[in-house]
C-alpha cells in the first residue's frame, strides 16, 4: 500500500506492527489469561509517539487507524486504543480548549485511556431508547443509569457517556434530548461489574452503573440536547478502526496461513498448492486489500472535513467479512492443528466474529447503505 501511504504514514504503520511484535501475541494471551491489563504495551505506544496518533498537530485519523491496522498485525487486537481514540476525537471536534486539556492531552502526553459508555441492554442497536439519564440540578446535571459491554471501563482514566437529557417520549425527533459527557473515570457513583466474556484478551468488558452522579457543565460535550452530531463523529472513526482491526488481523492469520500451506506437505506436495486451499487464501487476500482502500479513504475523507458515513461504514462492513474469510482460510489450512492451542489460530475467532456484530451489526449497516447510499425504503 506504499502507492497510498506517504512515507510518514507507511513508518506509523510499520512502527505499530513492531511494537506489537515486541511485546508479542504469546504476552497477549498470557496477559488475557491473567487479566492483567497490558502496561508495558501501552509505555511501548507512548514512547513511540504512537498514543498521540490522530490528534497531535499534523496527524489525521488515518494515522490513528494506521496504529490500529499494524498492532493487529502484530496479532493485537488492542480495543482500548479504539475506545481511546475516537472518544478523543468526539472532545477534540465538539469541545472546548479546556476540555481537551482535560481529557486529550493525557491521552497522548501521559498514555491516559478512555472508555466509551453507549451501549444498555434493553437498548441495544436502538439508540434512541437509551434509558441512562442526566437531569438538571443545580446548575449541573445528575447521571443515573448502567451501560454494559464497554470496553475496559474500569481500567480507563476517562469515560465517554451518551445519556437522555429528555426523556424520548417528550421529544418530537428521537434524536433530539441526547447528551454527551465526559468524565473521570473515579468519580464518585460510577461502580464496575466486569463480565464473563472471553476474547482472549486481557481487556474485561464491564457493565458501568451511574447512581447519582454529579456532574457541571464543564463536563457536556458539544451542545445540550444535540449530541447526536457528536455520537455520529465518534462511531464513524469507531467503524473505521473496527475495520482497521479487522484488516490487521486479516493480515496476521492470512500470514500464518500462507506459511503453513508452504510447509505442510500432504500427499507428496505443499497444501498451500493444493486449489481448494490456495484459491480460499488468494480470494480472502483480495477482499483484504480490497477493504484496506476503502478504509484508508473513509479515513481521509474524514480528515479533510469531508462526509464519511457511507465509506466508513462500507469500510466496516467489508473488512469484517474479509478478516473473517481470512480466519476461515487459515482454519482450513491449518486443519486439526488449528484447534490446537498451541497454533494460535482458534484463539483468533473471537475478536474477528465480533466486528461482524459489534459495535454495529453488519445488517445495520446493510439497512444503511440500502437507505442512505442506494435511496431506498428504510426497512426498519
Amino acid at each position: 500500500m506504499n502507492n497510498v501511504l506517504s512515507d510518514e504514514q507507511v513508518l506509523v504503520l510499520q512502527t505499530a506492527e513492531k511494537v506489537g511484535e515486541r511485546f508479542g501475541r504469546r504476552n497477549w494471551l498470557a496477559y488475557g489469561r491473567e487479566r492483567r491489563e497490558p502496561v508495558p504495551l501501552w509505555e511501548e505506544l507512548q514512547k513511540s509517539g504512537l498514543t498521540g496518533a490522530g490528534v497531535v498537530e499534523g496527524s489525521g485519523t488515518l494515522d490513528a487507524v494506521l496504529v490500529q491496522e499494524g498492532l493487529a498485525r502484530a496479532g493485537i487486537p488492542l480495543l482500548h486504543f479504539l475506545t481511546t481514540h475516537f472518544s478523543r476525537v468526539m472532545i477534540a471536534r465538539h469541545g472546548t480548549r479546556m476540555q481537551f486539556e482535560r481529557f486529550v492531552d493525557p491521552t497522548v502526553k501521559h498514555g491516559k485511556k478512555i472508555s466509551f459508555a453507549l451501549t444498555e441492554a434493553e437498548a441495544g442497536s436502538e439508540t434512541w431508547r437509551i434509558k441512562t439519564f442526566a437531569e438538571r440540578r443545580n446548575g449541573g446535571f445528575v447521571l443515573n443509569g448502567q451501560k454494559t459491554y464497554i470496553t475496559g471501563a474500569r481500567e480507563s482514566d476517562y469515560l465517554v457517556v451518551v445519556a437522555r437529557t429528555k426523556p424520548l417520549q417528550k421529544v418530537s425527533d428521537k434524536r433530539d434530548g441526547i447528551s454527551v459527557f465526559a468524565l473521570e473515570t473515579r468519580t464518585s457513583g460510577v461502580m464496575f461489574e466486569p463480565l464473563n466474556i472471553e476474547l482472549y484478551s486481557p481487556e474485561t468488558q464491564y457493565t458501568v452503573y451511574f447512581d447519582m452522579v454529579e456532574l457541571g457543565e464543564e463536563n457536556l460535550v458539544g451542545r445540550l440536547d444535540r449530541g447526536v452530531e457528536v455520537l455520529f463523529d465518534g462511531l464513524n472513526v469507531e467503524r473505521m478502526l473496527i475495520a482497521a482491526c479487522s484488516i490487521g488481523l486479516g493480515d496476521h492469520v492470512l500470514r500464518r496461513a500462507a506459511e503453513y500451506g508452504r510447509q505442510r506437505v500432504v500427499f507428496g506436495h505443499p497444501v498451500g498448492s493444493y486449489q481448494g486451499l490456495q484459491f480460499r487464501m488468494a480470494r480472502a487476500k483480495a477482499r483484504l486489500e480490497a477493504a484496506r482502500v476503502l478504509n484508508y479513504e473513509a479515513a481521509s475523507l474524514f480528515d479533510a472535513g469531508k462526509p464519511c458515513g457511507a465509506e466508513a461504514n462500507m469500510a466496516k462492513l467489508v473488512a469484517s467479512e474479509a478478516g473473517l474469510e481470512a480466519f476461515e482460510a487459515a482454519m482450513q489450512t491449518f486443519g486439526g492443528n488449528a484447534y490446537d492451542l498451541g497454533t494460535d489460530i482458534i484463539t483468533f475467532y473471537p475478536v474477528i466474529r465480533l466486528f461482524l456484530t459489534a459495535p454495529v451489526a453488519n445488517e445495520l449497516i446493510l439497512s444503511y447503505i440500502g437507505t442512505h447510499v442506494l435511496g431506498l425504503p428504510k426497512s426498519y
